[in-house]
């Protein structure tokens, strides 16, 4: 099977030689736009069975990520580790409330006393998946694995960092610099508004 960089290639989110801005305000030349991903069903279902593998030895109860798009990716991590496991795991997701990730709509039950696998689709800072374990945690639930489809900043995103066992199915380091040490901007490379958050920064500028 491909690799989730080469899947991702596949469906063209992964956007290099440009000039992007991120949500952290960062900018840097290549952009991976999950959501191009979401809408081909089989290529997200080749992503989820990816997870499944690779942590398929693990005693694992509930696949956890944040919303919107880990909904997708622990629904098929979930459905994958099932069949290879022969029992039913479960897929859940942590919706965003007051800065903080928390697991509602009664999710917390296939929390407290579990094993959880905590996954998420990309990593640059690694704030959201660490948000996410902290929620775990705090639901009563045991993080057995924090995985990601492509960890960007290898680095310094590591097990030390969340203080659980980590791993990514794809690893592509990407330069990231503030706004006004950027290299793009100095040499006048338009930001691109049609992906990440470009539009924003250029609109917050005038």
């Amino acid at each position: 099977m491909k690799s989730a960089l080469e899947i991702l290639k596949s469906v063209g989110a992964v956007i290099t030689n440009d000039h992007f801005v991120g949500t952290s305000g960062k900018h840097f030349d290549t952009y991976i736009n999950k959501d191009a991903l979401y809408p081909h069903t089989e290529e997200s279902s080749k992503i989820g069975k990816l997870f499944a593998e690779k942590y398929q030895d693990l005693d694992i109860d509930t696949v956890a990520a944040p919303a919107l798009g880990g909904i997708i990716l622990s629904q098929w991590t979930a459905y994958h580790l099932s069949k290879i496991k022969g029992k039913e795991i479960f897929g859940i997701y942590a919706e965003k409330k007051d800065g903080d990730l928390t697991f509602t709509r009664g999710y917390d039950k296939f929390i407290k006393g579990k094993k959880v696998l905590a996954i998420e689709d990309l990593t640059q800072t690694g704030g959201s998946l660490k948000k996410l374990i902290d929620s775990i945690k705090k639901f009563g639930g045991e993080v057995v694995e924090a995985g990601v489809m492509v960890n960007k900043a290898p680095k310094n995103v590591n097990s030390e960092f969340y203080g659980a066992p980590f791993s990514a199915l794809s690893e592509m380091t990407v330069e990231m610099h503030s706004a006004e040490d950027c290299p793009l901007c100095k040499n006048q490379v338009p930001i691109n508004i049609e992906v990440g958050h470009g539009k924003k920064f250029l609109e917050s500028k005038n």
